[in-house]
Protein backbone atom coordinates (compact mmCIF):
# COMPACT_ATOMS: atom_id res chain seq x y z
CA UNK A 1 0.00 0.00 0.00
CA UNK A 2 1.37 3.57 -0.72
CA UNK A 3 2.57 5.58 2.27
CA UNK A 4 -0.39 8.11 1.90
CA UNK A 5 -3.41 5.55 2.52
CA UNK A 6 -4.98 5.51 5.78
CA UNK A 7 -7.14 2.17 5.17
CA UNK A 8 -7.91 0.01 2.62
CA UNK A 9 -10.64 -2.17 2.24
CA UNK A 10 -10.22 -5.61 1.55
CA UNK A 11 -12.61 -8.99 0.58
CA UNK A 12 -11.24 -12.61 1.59
CA UNK A 13 -10.52 -14.59 -1.40
CA UNK A 14 -11.84 -17.27 0.41
CA UNK A 15 -14.64 -16.92 2.02
CA UNK A 16 -15.37 -13.04 1.13
CA UNK A 17 -15.08 -11.60 4.57
CA UNK A 18 -14.86 -7.89 4.21
CA UNK A 19 -12.65 -6.23 6.23
CA UNK A 20 -10.73 -2.85 6.76
CA UNK A 21 -7.12 -2.36 6.72
CA UNK A 22 -5.84 0.36 8.82
CA UNK A 23 -2.43 1.79 8.43
CA UNK A 24 -2.51 4.68 10.46
CA UNK A 25 -4.10 5.08 14.31
CA UNK A 26 -7.35 6.43 14.87
CA UNK A 27 -7.50 9.57 17.32
CA UNK A 28 -7.19 8.34 20.81
CA UNK A 29 -5.61 5.15 19.86
CA UNK A 30 -2.46 3.73 20.52
CA UNK A 31 0.29 3.26 17.81
CA UNK A 32 -0.26 0.10 16.60
CA UNK A 33 1.11 -1.69 13.30
CA UNK A 34 -2.04 -2.15 11.58
CA UNK A 35 -5.63 -3.06 12.91
CA UNK A 36 -8.32 -4.93 11.96
CA UNK A 37 -11.95 -3.94 11.50
CA UNK A 38 -14.81 -6.48 10.87
CA UNK A 39 -17.89 -5.99 8.54
CA UNK A 40 -20.74 -8.58 8.33
CA UNK A 41 -21.23 -11.45 11.23
CA UNK A 42 -18.42 -12.75 12.39
CA UNK A 43 -17.60 -16.31 10.58
CA UNK A 44 -16.92 -19.12 12.88
CA UNK A 45 -14.24 -21.92 12.23
CA UNK A 46 -14.01 -25.22 13.63
CA UNK A 47 -10.11 -26.27 13.56
CA UNK A 48 -8.70 -29.99 14.23
CA UNK A 49 -6.44 -30.30 16.71
CA UNK A 50 -3.32 -32.71 15.68
CA UNK A 51 -1.87 -34.64 17.71
CA UNK A 52 1.31 -36.70 17.20
CA UNK A 53 1.91 -39.80 15.49
CA UNK A 54 2.61 -42.97 17.60
CA UNK A 55 4.12 -45.89 17.19
CA UNK A 56 0.80 -48.33 17.43
CA UNK A 57 -0.07 -48.75 13.85
CA UNK A 58 3.65 -49.51 12.79
CA UNK A 59 3.73 -52.18 15.66
CA UNK A 60 0.54 -53.51 13.96
CA UNK A 61 2.04 -53.78 10.43
CA UNK A 62 5.11 -55.62 11.99
CA UNK A 63 2.72 -57.56 13.68
CA UNK A 64 0.23 -58.88 10.45
CA UNK A 65 3.24 -59.21 8.62
CA UNK A 66 4.38 -61.31 11.08
CA UNK A 67 0.96 -63.54 10.58
CA UNK A 68 1.42 -63.86 6.84
CA UNK A 69 4.72 -65.38 7.14
CA UNK A 70 3.83 -67.60 9.48
CA UNK A 71 0.26 -68.61 7.80
CA UNK A 72 2.59 -69.86 4.64
CA UNK A 73 4.80 -71.61 6.68
CA UNK A 74 1.89 -73.35 8.04
CA UNK A 75 0.25 -73.80 5.06
CA UNK A 76 3.34 -75.47 3.30
CA UNK A 77 3.94 -77.62 6.74
CA UNK A 78 0.16 -78.10 7.39
CA UNK A 79 0.38 -81.84 7.91
CA UNK A 80 2.88 -80.61 11.06
CA UNK A 81 0.67 -78.02 12.05
CA UNK A 82 -1.93 -80.63 12.32
CA UNK A 83 0.07 -82.84 14.44
CA UNK A 84 2.32 -80.71 16.75
CA UNK A 85 -0.08 -77.63 17.13
CA UNK A 86 -3.80 -79.30 17.74
CA UNK A 87 -2.19 -82.61 20.16
CA UNK A 88 -0.24 -79.43 22.31
CA UNK A 89 -4.12 -77.98 22.76
CA UNK A 90 -5.46 -81.46 23.43
CA UNK A 91 -3.09 -81.46 26.00
CA UNK A 92 -4.55 -78.24 27.47
CA UNK A 93 -7.63 -80.09 27.73
CA UNK A 94 -9.07 -77.97 24.63
CA UNK A 95 -12.07 -79.87 22.71
CA UNK A 96 -14.06 -79.26 19.65
CA UNK A 97 -17.54 -80.07 18.22
CA UNK A 98 -18.60 -81.67 14.98
CA UNK A 99 -21.77 -82.16 13.31
CA UNK A 100 -22.96 -84.21 10.64
CA UNK A 101 -25.95 -84.11 8.22
CA UNK A 102 -26.81 -87.64 6.70
CA UNK A 103 -28.60 -87.92 3.46
CA UNK A 104 -29.23 -90.48 0.77
CA UNK A 105 -29.09 -90.22 -2.83
CA UNK A 106 -32.04 -88.52 -3.23
CA UNK A 107 -30.77 -86.15 -0.92
CA UNK A 108 -33.78 -86.99 1.43
CA UNK A 109 -32.37 -87.20 5.44
CA UNK A 110 -31.94 -90.71 6.57
CA UNK A 111 -32.65 -91.38 10.73
CA UNK A 112 -30.83 -94.03 13.31
CA UNK A 113 -27.57 -93.78 11.68
CA UNK A 114 -24.83 -94.96 13.70
CA UNK A 115 -21.84 -92.51 13.35
CA UNK A 116 -18.93 -93.19 15.67
CA UNK A 117 -15.71 -91.03 16.53
CA UNK A 118 -13.08 -92.31 18.72
CA UNK A 119 -15.78 -95.13 20.54
CA UNK A 120 -18.37 -92.07 20.80
CA UNK A 121 -21.35 -92.12 19.39
CA UNK A 122 -22.64 -88.96 18.47
CA UNK A 123 -26.38 -87.54 19.57
CA UNK A 124 -29.39 -87.39 16.87
CA UNK A 125 -31.38 -84.91 16.78
CA UNK A 126 -34.51 -86.68 14.62
CA UNK A 127 -33.95 -84.25 11.56
CA UNK A 128 -30.83 -86.29 10.21
CA UNK A 129 -27.85 -84.47 12.34
CA UNK A 130 -26.01 -85.68 14.61
CA UNK A 131 -23.74 -83.56 16.96
CA UNK A 132 -20.73 -84.59 19.12
CA UNK A 133 -19.34 -82.49 21.94
CA UNK A 134 -15.71 -82.69 23.33
CA UNK A 135 -14.57 -84.47 20.51
CA UNK A 136 -10.32 -84.77 20.43
CA UNK A 137 -8.86 -81.72 18.09
CA UNK A 138 -6.89 -82.97 14.88
CA UNK A 139 -7.88 -85.44 12.40
CA UNK A 140 -10.10 -87.94 13.81
CA UNK A 141 -11.84 -91.07 11.97
CA UNK A 142 -15.45 -90.97 11.66
CA UNK A 143 -17.65 -94.03 10.65
CA UNK A 144 -20.97 -93.63 9.57
CA UNK A 145 -22.86 -96.55 9.12
CA UNK A 146 -26.95 -98.02 8.22
CA UNK A 147 -28.37 -101.02 7.51
CA UNK A 148 -28.78 -101.81 3.21
CA UNK A 149 -26.01 -98.76 2.93
CA UNK A 150 -22.22 -98.51 2.43
CA UNK A 151 -20.45 -97.91 5.45
CA UNK A 152 -18.59 -94.34 5.08
CA UNK A 153 -15.19 -93.60 6.88
CA UNK A 154 -14.37 -90.26 6.72
CA UNK A 155 -11.26 -88.16 8.01
CA UNK A 156 -12.31 -84.88 9.57
CA UNK A 157 -10.35 -82.09 10.83
CA UNK A 158 -11.59 -81.30 14.82
CA UNK A 159 -10.74 -77.75 15.52
CA UNK A 160 -11.38 -75.25 18.91
CA UNK A 161 -13.79 -72.62 18.89
CA UNK A 162 -15.16 -73.75 15.56
CA UNK A 163 -17.60 -75.78 14.99
CA UNK A 164 -16.87 -78.95 11.87
CA UNK A 165 -20.32 -79.05 9.98
CA UNK A 166 -20.02 -82.40 7.56
CA UNK A 167 -22.81 -83.54 4.90
CA UNK A 168 -22.22 -87.06 4.27
CA UNK A 169 -24.42 -88.45 1.17
CA UNK A 170 -25.07 -92.51 2.03
CA UNK A 171 -25.31 -94.76 -0.61
CA UNK A 172 -26.88 -98.05 -0.97
CA UNK A 173 -25.21 -101.63 -1.05
CA UNK A 174 -22.25 -102.94 0.78
CA UNK A 175 -18.72 -102.20 1.64
CA UNK A 176 -17.26 -99.35 2.57
CA UNK A 177 -15.88 -96.27 1.73
CA UNK A 178 -12.99 -94.36 2.71
CA UNK A 179 -12.90 -90.59 2.51
CA UNK A 180 -9.57 -88.78 3.63
CA UNK A 181 -9.05 -85.06 4.89
CA UNK A 182 -7.86 -82.55 2.00
CA UNK A 183 -5.10 -81.14 3.23
CA UNK A 184 -4.41 -79.25 0.19
CA UNK A 185 -7.79 -77.12 0.63
CA UNK A 186 -6.85 -76.31 4.36
CA UNK A 187 -3.67 -75.35 3.08
CA UNK A 188 -5.23 -73.15 0.27
CA UNK A 189 -8.14 -71.39 2.98
CA UNK A 190 -4.69 -70.61 5.19
CA UNK A 191 -2.99 -68.67 2.10
CA UNK A 192 -6.02 -66.34 1.27
CA UNK A 193 -6.35 -65.91 4.87
CA UNK A 194 -3.05 -64.96 5.09
CA UNK A 195 -3.05 -62.47 2.07
CA UNK A 196 -6.11 -60.75 4.05
CA UNK A 197 -3.45 -60.19 7.03
CA UNK A 198 -0.53 -58.72 4.75
CA UNK A 199 -3.25 -56.25 3.41
CA UNK A 200 -4.19 -55.45 6.94
CA UNK A 201 -0.48 -54.92 7.65
CA UNK A 202 -0.01 -52.64 4.55
CA UNK A 203 -3.18 -50.61 5.66
CA UNK A 204 -1.11 -50.38 9.09
CA UNK A 205 2.04 -49.38 7.41
CA UNK A 206 0.45 -46.22 5.34
CA UNK A 207 -2.15 -45.45 8.19
CA UNK A 208 -4.85 -45.64 5.57
CA UNK A 209 -8.33 -47.73 5.29
CA UNK A 210 -9.24 -48.47 9.00
CA UNK A 211 -11.79 -50.99 8.08
CA UNK A 212 -8.96 -52.92 6.13
CA UNK A 213 -6.87 -52.95 8.59
CA UNK A 214 -9.31 -54.33 11.21
CA UNK A 215 -10.34 -57.07 9.00
CA UNK A 216 -7.28 -57.84 8.29
CA UNK A 217 -6.63 -58.50 12.00
CA UNK A 218 -9.54 -60.11 12.66
CA UNK A 219 -9.14 -62.83 10.12
CA UNK A 220 -5.71 -63.13 10.87
CA UNK A 221 -6.82 -64.64 13.92
CA UNK A 222 -7.84 -67.66 11.69
CA UNK A 223 -4.47 -68.26 10.78
CA UNK A 224 -4.05 -69.92 14.08
CA UNK A 225 -0.05 -70.95 13.22
CA UNK A 226 1.38 -73.45 15.47
CA UNK A 227 0.40 -73.24 18.70
CA UNK A 228 -2.16 -70.76 18.26
CA UNK A 229 0.75 -68.11 17.96
CA UNK A 230 -0.83 -66.50 14.58
CA UNK A 231 -3.69 -65.83 16.73
CA UNK A 232 -2.51 -64.27 19.49
CA UNK A 233 -0.29 -61.99 17.59
CA UNK A 234 -3.62 -61.06 15.51
CA UNK A 235 -5.71 -60.42 18.83
CA UNK A 236 -2.96 -58.02 19.94
CA UNK A 237 -2.72 -56.20 16.68
CA UNK A 238 -6.02 -55.41 16.79
CA UNK A 239 -5.85 -54.30 19.53
CA UNK A 240 -3.56 -51.74 18.71
CA UNK A 241 -5.84 -50.65 15.65
CA UNK A 242 -8.34 -49.54 17.58
CA UNK A 243 -6.36 -47.94 19.63
CA UNK A 244 -4.91 -45.86 17.30
CA UNK A 245 -7.80 -45.32 15.17
CA UNK A 246 -7.38 -42.06 14.93
CA UNK A 247 -4.41 -41.82 13.16
CA UNK A 248 -5.99 -43.36 9.96
CA UNK A 249 -6.93 -41.50 7.09
CA UNK A 250 -10.33 -42.04 5.42
CA UNK A 251 -9.55 -41.26 1.59
CA UNK A 252 -7.00 -40.63 -0.77
CA UNK A 253 -6.76 -37.10 0.29
CA UNK A 254 -6.76 -37.66 4.52
CA UNK A 255 -9.04 -37.50 7.14
CA UNK A 256 -12.86 -37.09 7.20
CA UNK A 257 -13.92 -34.98 9.55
Amino acid sequence: MPDDREKHDAVCAKCSHKFTIKTKPCKGESEEECSWEEHGEPRKTILSSIKPLTSKPMIAAVLLATVFVLGLTTAAFSDVFVETSLEALSNTGMTGTVEFFVIDQSNETLENVEIIINDISGEDKGDGSYTFENVTLGIQNAEISLLEYKTQIHEILVLPFIGSCNEVKMEEGAGEDYATFDILGCSIILVIFSVFALLGSISCLKRRNLDVGIAGAVIGIFVFGFFMIGSLISIIALIMIIMSKEEFENGKKGKVF
